[in-house]
């Protein structure tokens, strides 16, 4: 039977995928609203907890001002305190209102609010990039590490950047997908805290089979745990590991959704064959 009642473009994507998928005119299961609602505020609150702890543990203690807390000494090097607490509070601001940022219901709901929280983040990143990239060029640590942090800062810088300036053209799509990779490049810091501890687990465990390894390969060096060359090393392999994880798993996530939901360009017109049912 024919009719001329055509199918949403929703329902087209929904056979066109059950076709691809070998099961030509079943629906494909999705989420209801209500579930994917649920399930998006279990994320957020989630997130907003882990970013409190880390708040909490590692940022909070800048709080005091103390310059005795930073790397250096500040009798040797009294400019790096400074510059360290730009990038320390400019950086828990930004990873506070990132939560913000990706919660849809202030986006729905308060897209004002929105808006306005969107442009402190981005304020406030550029200082505290800046920071980052002046620490890791004329502080380095390592160079690996300072070639990292680098590279880190500035692809946050840009990512934000050019996020705001989509916004700022009222290109959406686009702006939602470069800030979320902006958000990703922000809370990758969250991520080195998390590793840093079962990566020199990690180490200690091969250093130690390293070792005991050195009499039989005599090319092999005894690696001494604990030494400044073997900090350096731990601090280089979670200086990249951090962020190019967080960055790859949310462009993952990108190519995912975009799959999921493409774009209104994107989505396939009914055609003759599709509205003879």
């Amino acid at each position: 039977m024919t009719t001329d009642a055509p199918h949403s473009p929703v329902d087209q994507t929904q056979a066109d995928d059950a076709e691809q998928d070998g099961h030509p005119g079943r629906t494909p299961r999705t989420p209801r609203p209500g579930r994917r609602r649920f399930r998006g505020r279990i994320a957020v609150g989630a997130l907003a907890a882990v970013v409190g702890g880390f708040i909490l543990l590692d940022p909070a203690r800048y709080f005091t001002f103390n310059a005795n807390l930073g790397r250096l000494s500040p009798a040797g090097h009294p400019l790096y305190f400074p510059v360290l607490l730009v990038h320390v509070l400019g950086g828990t601001v930004a990873v506070s209102l990132v939560v913000l940022q990706i919660w849809p219901w202030l986006r729905r709901r308060h897209p004002r609010v929105h808006r306005y929280v969107g442009r402190v983040y981005v304020a406030v990143a550029w200082p505290a990039g800046l920071a980052a990239i002046v620490m890791a060029l004329y502080w380095p640590f390592n160079p690996v590490s300072s070639v990292s942090d680098t590279t880190h800062a500035v692809l946050w810088l840009a990512a934000t950047t050019y996020g705001f300036a989509l916004a700022r053209r009222r290109r959406f799509a686009d702006h939602r997908r470069w800030m979320l990779r902006s958000f990703a490049l922000c809370t990758s810091i969250i991520i080195n805290r998390i590793v840093t501890v079962p990566m020199e687990m990690l180490t200690t465990w091969l250093a130690s089979h390293l070792t005991t390894a050195a009499p039989t390969f005599p090319t092999i060096q005894p690696i001494h745990t604990g030494s400044q060359a073997w900090l350096l090393d731990v601090s280089a392999i979670d200086s990249w590991l951090c962020w190019t994880l967080a960055l790859i798993a949310m462009e993952w996530w990108l190519d995912h959704d975009r799959r999921r939901r493409p774009a209104p360009g994107e989505i396939p017109q009914p055609t003759p064959a599709t509205l003879a049912r």
